[in-house]
């Protein structure tokens, strides 16, 4: 799955906690974070810790990939840029 924005990220993270049979009470003790916490990540927060989004994604058997985005990179080519 191509992940582009914090909501897609939260959703990952909540079906593989779900499908671990996991609480959100349950990953947040994980992780050393509040309930809350993960509430807001799975809604989508864009304002999680970095640090405690890939901790939670590894106790859901998740791990982050990162590649070049060739398809991006081609459209700056063609356009001349991104207003990133």
């Amino acid at each position: 799955m191509r992940v582009t924005n914090a909501g897609d990220v939260g959703a990952l993270l909540r079906d593989a906690r779900q499908r671990q049979g996991m609480t959100q009470a349950q990953l947040a003790e994980s992780v050393g974070a509040s309930r809350a916490w993960v509430v807001a990540v799975e809604s989508g927060s864009p304002n999680a810790r970095l640090d405690l989004v890939l901790r939670a994604l590894q106790w859901v058997d998740l791990a982050v990939d990162v590649s070049r985005d060739e398809a991006g990179a081609e459209l700056d080519r063609l356009v001349g840029g991104r207003d990133d």
